[in-house]
């Protein structure tokens, strides 16, 4: 009890609707009701009141402790529209600088939804002076406005929300104030950075593991400059609070000698900014630090990292050409990782791509950073643009008589699968849902108020949201144009911002790129399509029933919608017949019976096409 804080959580809901809660335990299973899941999307989830593991005390005032499990869900179901329920949690443990810690601090701008910041706190102060904490940050949702914003991550503290510090609030008190700032807030917040003392001390390159959550941008932007008279890839900027930035392994002006395995001797910074945004979740980095300037003849002396009950303890070893540094960054927070990043240093065999001489002496004439997102499933940059900033927002509308999209359709190229694509553009008109929005994220560039030398992406499309629904869009898509202004020619923020003022009119249009597969088509004979499905969400084709259709002739395909799972297959046209769906034969079968079969397929649909010489 003494490691348990309380608080109360309160959800509004319609008849009819369920709280989107599932809630393990009761006096017949084994342990005390606790949240074992919240459903995304739904009214517990987007409250950010509630975590998975809390323990549910009771329900509008009724004791949870005698009850059965059933007892449970039904009085879950079946209460009114407003539901009360009393919740204890485990305390978050406190972090202590100087144990392998140093501390950061960062504002962040976060604009509200639905009245909410996207993140779940706890702690904060207590009578008992064992259960006081700091307020701290321990789950940031999914596709919230701080999941968006990518700043904040699980076991960051809150110390201020526009200006009024939380030091000595209670939890009741910081919900308070942050449930009643204006719609836009600067939030302070504080977070943890290894230490890494073999960084300092190394006399040779190291190789820098860091996992990251799927999809996660690491937060550094590159650039080029001279060494040796050699051009050489070096970190020109790392954003505050990002992974790399609290790692502790990774500096402005350190060398990038590889980036999981391939070297950069010879690449452009083009190439080396998109092998960065394109790396796994485990990106492996070879660095030599920026502060050695003389000759790696002999190995570093080996540093071993372990965990040992809060402490770092270090270990000297054997000499070796290089040495391991591994960062994990845990997305989700859990008491039990005492939020201390796990590190290890473990010999390497010597890497053949580590230069002779060593040096740091950069030239003035270094590039300008080239950024890119983390996320670009297309093809390399088409072109190379300063990240200075280009004017204001009234002059890009002024230009935008005279926008033409400078991205070309007719060129192929090889996309990340070694697929064989080519882009297209289309313009897609959504109308926000008076809960999710539009249902899409975007991500640019690392630094969200430098120029961005490429189309935002799109990051995430929210399940059953109009992005969803309208069947052309997908995650990778480059957004050209938001309302008719070029995005290319604004910062990352402003094109958010175009979304925002989109979504108090209800209504965006949005021009985005997208890539289509160069399929071989045969000119006739018969084949199979796999298409992916979701519910909800048209495949983007229509079919007709010719005026001349006798019994067992097939259906045709009339109109495929640009953008949609089926164009981009890049193998349907016009024309097609359509003899099956899901290996049910529609020689016999009416247009209406085929269009039921097709909005029942789930997941993967399986068509049966035959293409004729002729397809009038």
């Amino acid at each position: 009890e003494e490691f348990k804080g309380s608080t109360i959580v309160e959800l509004m809901k319609k008849e009819g609707t369920t709280l989107g809660l599932t809630v393990s335990g009761g006096i017949d299973k084994d342990g005390k009701p606790r949240v074992s899941n919240l459903r995304q999307g739904g009214i517990a989830a987007r409250s950010d009141q509630l975590d998975v593991g809390d323990y549910i005390k009771s329900v509008n005032g009724i004791n949870l402790t005698k009850f059965r499990h059933d007892e449970i869900i039904s009085l879950l179901k079946n209460v009114g529209e407003r539901v009360v329920l009393e919740v204890e949690y485990e305390l978050p443990p406190v972090s202590v600088q100087g144990s392998g810690l140093i501390f950061r601090t960062v504002e962040v701008t976060l604009h509200k939804e639905g009245n909410t910041f996207g993140f779940v706190i706890r702690g904060g102060a207590h009578d008992d002076r064992n259960k006081s904490r700091p307020v701290v940050i321990t789950c940031v949702r999914p596709g919230g406005p701080a999941d968006r914003e990518g700043t904040i991550k699980p076991g960051d503290r809150l110390l201020s929300v526009d200006g009024i510090r939380l030091l000595g609030t209670t939890h009741a008190e910081a919900m308070s104030i942050l449930k009643q700032c204006g719609q836009e807030a600067t939030l302070l917040v504080e977070y943890d950075v290894s230490v890494m003392d073999s960084v300092a001390t190394a006399s040779g390159p190291l190789l820098v593991e860091v996992a990251k959550t799927p999809g996660a941008a690491l937060g550094v932007a590159l650039s080029t400059s001279m060494c040796c008279n050699k051009q050489v890839i070096v970190i020109d900027k790392i954003k505050s609070a990002s992974i790399a930035d609290r790692c502790g392994a990774l500096h402005v002006g350190d060398h990038i000698l590889s980036i999981d395995g391939t070297s950069m001797e010879y690449c452009t910074l083009a190439e080396a900014t998109q092998f960065l945004a394109n790396a796994a979740d485990n990106v492996k980095l070879e660095i030599l630090p920026h502060h050695q300037t003389r000759l790696a003849l002999k190995g570093p002396e080996h540093v071993k990292v372990q965990r040992s009950n809060r402490q770092l303890t270090w270990d000297s070893c054997a000499n070796s050409h290089s040495s391991l540094l591994t960062y994990h960054h845990y997305n989700t927070y859990h008491p039990d990782h005492c939020r201390m990043p796990a590190l290890k240093f473990q010999e390497t065999p010597p890497q053949k791509s580590f230069p002779a001489l060593v040096s740091s002496s950069f030239s003035p004439t270094s590039m300008s950073a080239y950024s890119l997102s983390s996320l670009n499933m297309g093809t390399l940059p088409r072109s190379l643009h300063s990240t200075s900033p280009r004017g204001t927002m009234m002059r890009r509308r002024m230009k935008k008589k005279d926008f033409k999209s400078s991205l070309s359709l007719a060129s192929s190229t090889v996309g990340l699968a070694g697929q064989v694509v080519h882009t297209e553009t289309t313009e897609v008109v959504l109308t926000a849902d008076p809960v999710v929005g539009f249902g899409i994220q975007l991500q640019g560039s690392v630094f969200a108020t430098e120029t961005l030398s490429s189309p935002p992406l799109i990051s995430y499309i929210e399940s059953d949201s109009p992005a969803e629904r309208c069947g052309v869009l997908q995650i990778g898509d480059r957004i050209v144009a938001i309302n008719g202004i070029p995005t290319e020619d604004s910062t990352f923020d402003e094109a958010n911002q175009l979304l925002r003022d989109s979504s108090i009119t209800n209504k965006v249009t949005l021009e985005i790129e997208f890539d289509v597969a160069e399929s071989v088509i045969p000119s006739s004979g018969t084949f199979h399509v796999k298409l992916p499905k979701k519910h909800n969400v048209e495949l983007g084709i229509t079919i007709s029933s010719p005026s001349s259709r006798k019994p067992g002739d097939p259906l045709v395909i009339s109109d495929i919608k640009k953008g949609s799972v089926a164009h981009r297959t890049g193998t349907l046209e016009l024309g097609d017949k359509l003899l099956a769906i899901d290996n049910i034969r529609l020689d016999n079968c009416s247009m209406e019976d085929a269009v039921q079969i097709l909005q029942h397929c789930e997941d993967l649909v399986k068509l049966k096409i035959r293409k004729d010489e002729d397809n009038s």
